[in-house]
């Protein structure tokens, strides 16, 4: 399957798993996550096998195990997919949120297999579930295992949320800053300085 793999050097240099009580994948502090199957290996024959598996690992109603673990390449598109709950399906609403986000350093992970799904779907024709199309430009899989020396921060719902807080205020200073470095914000507060002059002059003039 090496045709499918995605080279090492091409991947994201942080990587992000939304770990839920409904995940095949298991976690453990000490071995990080294990693939429900984590024996499998693909052979050179077995193509039509490997993509079946693709869709599989991308369809809610398959709960066999399989050798992929799904992770995401951008922050925000994890959080979101975490914030959904998708895995609850038609149960009714939960207070008590059970999952974690965690982030994971590719760059020690030199050993490890990868598949990027945009590859799999645009260059190799896999088939994935409609439900599935959102994440093509952002996930991939690993196979088998993710040690946890690679871990390096997880973070529960509350926390998530706080970040997420914190990073769009961030950004809009951030913005004020640009604004101002560009003239902006010099333009507006000349705007309302004038205005404010006008006031007193009309103020001025109505005192005499």
């Amino acid at each position: 399957m090496k045709k499918y793999r995605c080279p090492n050097a091409r991947l994201p240099g942080k990587l992000y798993r939304i770990h839920h009580p409904e995940s095949r994948t298991t976690y453990s502090e000490n071995g990080g996550f294990l693939a429900a199957d984590n024996t499998k290996i693909y052979k050179e024959d077995s193509e039509e096998e490997f993509k079946q598996d693709i869709v599989r690992q991308f369809s809610w109603d398959y709960r066999g195990p399989l050798p992929f673990i799904s992770l995401f390449s951008e922050r925000e598109h994890a959080e979101n997919w975490g914030l959904k709950e998708p895995w609850q399906g038609q149960r009714p609403y939960s207070l008590i949120k059970q999952w974690t986000l965690f982030a994971i350093n590719t760059e020690v992970l030199e050993d490890a297999v990868f598949f990027s799904l945009k590859e799999l779907v645009e260059d190799h024709q896999v088939q994935i579930p409609d439900a599935a199309q959102q994440h093509i430009h952002a996930a991939y899989i690993c196979l088998h295992r993710i040690p946890a020396a690679a871990i390096t921060d997880q973070r529960n719902p509350n926390q998530v949320l706080l970040d997420r807080d914190d990073r769009y205020w961030e950004r809009k200073a951030a913005q004020l800053d640009y604004d101002y470095l560009d003239g902006s914000y010099d333009s507006e507060r000349e705007a309302l300085q004038e205005n404010w002059n006008t006031i007193i002059e009309k103020n001025i003039e109505d005192a005499w």
